[in-house]
């Protein structure tokens, strides 16, 4: 296969995932606030989803609600709003349409088209929870297509690589963004409200990963810090948990090159995360968890840059800094 059908896959799946996780973190983190027990609690929320986005913001600044969600949202001049993921989607998956089905090329493009026909201003004003959630159905379809009309050859297996390394890449960022969230409430109603409010925060972050339920059926008892922790990360059978996903990604790399191999730098990186992940104590990483996943983000990006210069012909010459807000765009 051609490197440059086979990057153009790879990217399908991963801005069709990214979409999907940015419309549920908004979706989810915007309505929580109808329901947060503190003050101030709209700047705390538009706050947090402008982090998420990784969108800058003047922090002394007044934020303006319908221009906040416009802007993660709708609009396609910022390449971290949906509206911005979903094209990248559709653009790639049309520049490979002799490759894929016509049936998962119909599928992208009906997504395409319908987050295009959103009125900006009527997701700002009432249509973020249906829009949001349209998104995620729209990418079950997808991924359904993906899975279903594809033959599972190399085309398929670069798609479910971008699709699972995306998710590992999402679900730490998500993490991270509700432990700092968990972080900067405010001291001001006092330590038994504080402690409610980080509860909160991540009943929260269940429910944006869709874990809630889950959750509460393997641990049968209320969600601590380091139980969410524990299932988010290390859960081998929950299909949005980090080690399930990196054992997917795994498992592509050896089907691309044929068998097993450590010398391989993809293989030998992907493993290695694993195999970290896997093993992790929870107990050495409690007091300075954002630290951790951050530094452990940092090697997801550089897996994907392995990945581009072995499957890719690609060569990444940014620094780790660089990098990380590549792969943020």
């Amino acid at each position: 296969m051609l490197a440059r059908i086979a990057s153009t896959l790879y990217w399908t799946g991963r801005y069709i995932e990214r979409s999907e996780h940015l419309a549920r973190y908004l979706r989810v983190q915007y309505f929580s606030m109808l329901d947060a027990p503190m003050s101030q609690s709209k700047d705390f929320i538009l706050k947090s989803i402008l982090n998420m986005y990784g969108s800058d913001f003047d922090e002394a600044g007044t934020l303006v609600e319908t221009d906040v969600l416009r802007r993660v949202g709708m609009d396609y001049s910022v390449p971290t709003s949906i509206r911005s993921t979903v094209k990248s989607a559709r653009e790639n998956a049309g520049s490979v349409r002799h490759v894929i089905s016509t049936e998962l090329w119909e599928a992208v493009n009906s997504f395409y088209l319908y987050s295009d026909r959103t009125d900006p201003a009527d997701f700002a004003m009432r249509g973020l929870y249906d829009y949001t959630f349209e998104v995620g159905r729209q990418c079950a379809i997808i991924r359904s297509r993906i899975h279903d009309t594809l033959l599972h050859d190399q085309a398929w297996v670069f798609v479910k690589l971008g699709i699972h390394l995306e998710r590992v890449a999402q679900v730490i960022r998500i993490i991270n963004s509700k432990l700092h969230d968990a972080d900067v409430i405010s001291d001001s109603g006092g330590p038994n409200e504080n402690k409610v409010l980080k509860l909160y925060q991540q009943t929260i972050l269940l429910k944006v990963v869709e874990g809630f339920d889950m959750h509460r059926r393997a641990y049968q008892r209320r969600q601590t810090r380091r139980t969410t922790l524990e299932f988010l990360i290390g859960h081998p059978t929950f299909s949005r948990s980090i080690i399930y996903n990196l054992e997917r990604v795994v498992g592509l790399l050896v089907s691309l090159h044929g068998r097993e191999d450590v010398n391989d730098p993809a293989q030998f990186r992907a493993g290695k995360l694993h195999a970290y992940f896997r093993y992790l104590d929870y107990d050495a990483i409690c007091e300075r968890p954002i630290a951790t996943l951050t530094e452990a983000l940092g090697e997801v990006y550089a897996l994907h840059d392995d990945i581009e210069r072995i499957y890719f012909n690609l060569v990444t010459t940014d620094t780790p800094a660089q990098t990380q807000s590549q792969h943020q765009r």
